[in-house]
């Protein structure tokens, strides 16, 4: 444009001089036609370039410039910018022009479409043009004069840009340093640059649109979860969507051109080319067929094909696949749920919650049979009819409370039947909630167990006693004297326990036979029992060793004088079936005293003066003295500072990570560890077996699975499924194992397979089918089972095919150095195949080098855990490694 002017300048000032000089007329004449054929063919030039560049893909802003500088061209000494609306139509702002200063153009930003706002902010707002010559002497420019002073602007004029539907694009502001108003051409020239800058502007808001439903179009495909497919009018795949390739298992590019049955199974191919040509021949069509995708999984899909037509021809098909393997699984589920529910021999009832005394919506036959009351006579009503005068008003309240709570109640309650007979039930309560977790029905489970119940008030004497002697057993034993040891200090005084061993037993037994050995031990009992005080406690505390309590005593003589009448009913010889033979016993005796603070402590003094007795030729009595065994007062020492610990919950849980094959986070084992306020950290391997030994394990394990279940909550929000926790052999041997692990993990809502209870197989040895039931019951509760230490102990492998177990973790003997330990590898995979084919899942403990690791899953592992991955951490260093992970 400065070009052109100075151009101009020159040729003019030319002219007048050889005008001047020569007079001739002729010469002007040809110099102005020469010029302005000059002038034409740059105009011309302008305008081809301009319309160029707006049939190209060029962007918006350069268009816009290309016609700035069109218009500058044809109007000299101007500046032209081009101003756009925003979507809320409530402001401009300029996005080109071809040569406006920047801090003008800058300034020119987010004006408020507005009478009184400058040139342009009016015109948009007025819906016509505004021409001002004189800027600075017009109050709507008050606000742009520093930047029309520093520029030496005098003019500007502005003209609404608008579509054919009359909808405003924005504006086209022409400035110039003269005062002056726009002349008929010059506002022809606007105008025609106006209709150009709507044309390029509306086809730029077209394509925008055009680009938008394009990818909109693409997003349906693209991102639609069920899987979408095109076909051609052979059958060929022509293209296919990521959910699709996820249902295959198979890539777009593996799929592309070939037939639509290529996965469909041989039976159901036949029916689906059916559907294929329907679709082809203009009818929309919904069917179901089964595929065997890549990965080998058979799975049901519904389809809908429907035709693709181009200028009402088809040219081939779509297709929309939804898998409803689940949903076909879920009603055949739902069918056979309906079926065991009739079947069930226990009653099963459902009851509306949304509505007042929740009625019955459901009983089941086995109910009826139950109860009596027939299905008619219980819909519409609920089980209050079942209770009587006598029934327990505490299980009336757990069961009310846990319907206000809207949680699960399991409780025994008496109720009776339709003809007044009383029956023990056994009811399971349990909340029913929708996908929005909001209560909509109760499932009640009842089963008569008035047979178990009076089984159970029979078994109740024989729970507390040796079923051979008649006589209290040891845990009634422990129970008397934790009695004693909490009672008041004068009675404290007089607690004596006389441990009773028989001499020579056991030859007895092995010669005579165990029936023989039998009677010699009830016969001991009753003998004993007949000298003892009826205040005084005499326990079998096991084999052929019996525990008496005394506190009718106060005195050591007295004590003495009793125990030596114990031994002497030991003079006479045991006669059994004709056989005769003669016994003696030791007794050794311990008193409680400020050092005593816990039941089995005073027994292991009694039985520590028991061992002095045997140790000086038995046939006697003796009372506990510490010089006896400085082990065992060591031992006695530590077992007082465990007992504090557990007082002072001195414990603190370690968790070691359980991570699969490819190293995610599969679980956490719990380790206790003892931080003894003055020791330090004491080793487990030195606490453990003192606690299984004195008795103390029972309460250290309750504390353990508390701790784990309460660090659960946290642990899941950390991305940690599971914790597993350690249980003792002696916990299985305690009549109320089961009950006290429900009570604990109860108030934390665990869901099933939030908890692992790890045993080792040692536990079995003992009445396995006991242990099997018990195991039982807590994957009732919702614990899974680990079978841990496997291969060290002498459980028969029989025991795998019937223990509930769903993980078996492999020794860490087996695994030190298993890449060539031959003996090691070999004993290892024999247990991985051996599981892999019971559907039990492997877990390899102590994997420490990549070697071990590498070989561990080359044969398949499941699980891991091990000082490779990580050491067993406290839970804040844990929750701190698993951020870093």
């Amino acid at each position: 444009m400065i070009a052109i002017e100075n151009n101009l300048l020159l040729f003019i000032f030319i002219l007048l001089i050889v005008t001047m000089a020569t007079g001739a007329g002729a010469l002007w004449f040809w110099l102005r036609a020469r010029y302005q054929q000059r002038l034409l063919k740059q105009w011309v030039q302008a305008n081809y370039d301009t319309l160029s560049s707006i049939a190209t893909d060029q962007p918006l802003e350069q268009k816009l410039s290309r016609i700035c500088a069109l218009l500058e061209s044809q109007i000299p000494f101007s500046l032209a910018s081009v101003m756009v609306v925003n979507e809320q139509r409530t402001s401009l702002s300029a996005v080109a022009t071809a040569r406006l200063p920047k801090p003008l153009f800058d300034g020119l930003q987010m004006l408020p479409i507005a009478n009184g706002v400058g040139a342009c902010g009016t015109a948009a707002a007025q819906g016509h043009p505004v021409v001002v010559a004189k800027m600075h002497e017009d109050t709507r420019f008050e606000a742009f004069m520093p930047l029309i002073k520093q520029f030496k602007l005098s003019s500007a004029w502005s003209f609404p840009v608008y579509t054919a539907q009359q909808q405003l694009l924005g504006t086209l502001a022409v400035y110039s340093e003269r005062e002056r108003l726009p002349n008929q051409q010059q506002r022809a020239i606007i105008e025609r640059s106006c209709e150009l800058l709507a044309l390029v502007m509306q086809q730029h808001h077209e394509r925008l649109a055009r680009e938008r439903s394009e990818q909109r179009a693409n997003s349906l495909f693209a991102y639609n979860p069920e899987a979408v497919f095109t076909l051609d009018l052979e059958g060929r795949f022509t293209s296919l969507n990521a959910a699709g390739e996820a249902l295959v298992q198979a890539s777009e590019r593996e799929i592309l051109g070939q037939r639509y049955d290529v996965v469909v199974l041989e039976e159901d191919k036949q029916r689906t080319r059916e559907h294929f040509l329907a679709a082809v021949a203009g009818q929309p069509q919904r069917y179901e067929i089964r595929i065997l995708n890549s990965a080998g999984q058979l799975r049901t899909l519904n389809i809908t094909n429907m035709p693709m037509k181009v200028n009402h021809q088809v040219v081939g098909v779509h297709g929309i696949a939804k898998d409803v393997t689940q949903q076909r699984e879920d009603e055949e589920r739902l069918v056979l749920f309906r079926r065991c529910l009739e079947s069930s021999t226990d009653g099963i009832v459902i009851s509306d919650a949304r509505k007042l005394g929740y009625p019955l919506i459901y009983v089941n036959p086995a109910f009826t049979q139950i109860t009596g009351y027939s299905e008619a006579e219980m819909l519409g009503d609920n089980c209050d009819k079942l209770r009587g005068p006598d029934t327990d008003p505490a299980a009336i309240a757990e069961i009310n409370e846990a319907i206000a709570k809207q949680l699960e109640a399991r409780t025994i309650i008496k109720n009776y039947r339709k003809d007044g007979s009383m029956f023990w039930n056994e009811l399971l309560l349990s909340p029913v909630r929708d996908d929005q977790g909001e209560l909509t029905h109760w499932v009640g489970v009842q089963a008569d167990i008035t047979e178990r119940v009076e089984r159970e008030h029979s078994l109740a004497f024989h729970a507390s006693h040796d079923p051979l002697t008649g006589l209290p057993n040891r845990s009634m034993l422990e129970q008397r004297l934790q009695q004693a040891l909490v009672d008041d200090s004068a009675a404290l005084e007089s607690v004596f326990v006389l441990f009773i061993d028989l001499d020579g037993f056991k030859p007895i037994n092995d010669s005579l036979g165990h029936e023989f050995g039998d009677e010699i031990l009830v016969q001991t009992g009753q003998r004993l029992r007949a000298v003892l005080p009826a205040e005084d406690l005499l326990a079998r505390f096991g084999g052929d060793e019996f525990v008496a309590v005394v506190q009718s005593q106060t005195s050591i003589a007295a004590v003495t004088q009793l125990a030596q009448l114990l031994l002497d009913q030991f003079l006479r010889p045991f006669v059994f079936e004709q056989a005769e033979v003669s016994l003696s016993a030791a007794i050794g005796i311990a008193t409680n005293d400020s050092s005593v603070r816990y039941p089995n402590q005073l027994i292991q003094h009694a039985d520590v003066a028991m061992y002095e007795v045997k140790r000086r030729g038995s046939n006697g009595l003796q009372w506990f003295s510490p010089v006896f065994d400085e082990g065992a007062q060591l031992q006695i020492q530590r077992r007082s500072q465990l007992q504090e610990a557990i007082a002072q919950q001195q414990f603190e849980l370690f968790y070691q990570p359980i991570v699969s094959a490819q190293g995610a986070i599969h679980g956490v084992e719990a380790l206790i560890r003892w931080k003894h306020p003055e020791q330090g950290f004491i080793s487990p391997a030195e606490f453990i077996p003192l606690a299984e030994k004195t008795g103390q394990i029972i309460a250290i394990s309750e504390w353990v699975l508390n701790q784990a279940c309460m660090d659960s909550q946290t642990l899941r929000e950390a991305g940690v499924p599971h914790v597993a926790v350690n249980f003792s052999p002696m916990q299985f041997y305690r009549d109320d194992f089961v009950e006290s692990v429900e009570r604990i993990i109860k108030p934390y809502n665990l869901r099933p397979g939030q908890l692992v209870a790890e045993i080792t197989e040692n536990v079995l040895m003992r009445d396995s089918s006991h242990i099997f039931e018990i195991l039982q019951q807590l994957r009732e509760l919702g614990l899974e089972i680990a079978l841990d230490d496997f291969g060290t102990g002498y459980a028969s492998l029989s025991y795998l095919t019937r223990i509930p177990a769903q993980r078996l973790k492999i020794d860490r003997s087996f695994i030190d150095n298993i890449h060539q330990n031959t003996a090691n590898a070999a004993i290892t995979r024999g247990i991985l195949t051996m599981a892999a084919e019971l559907g039990i899942a492997t877990v390899a403990e102590g994997v420490e080098t990549e070697a071990e690791l590498a070989y561990l899953q080359r044969y398949a592992c499941d699980y891991m855990q091990g000082f490779l991955f990580c050491k067993p951490l406290p839970l804040p260093e844990l929750l701190a490694w698993l951020n870093h992970k």
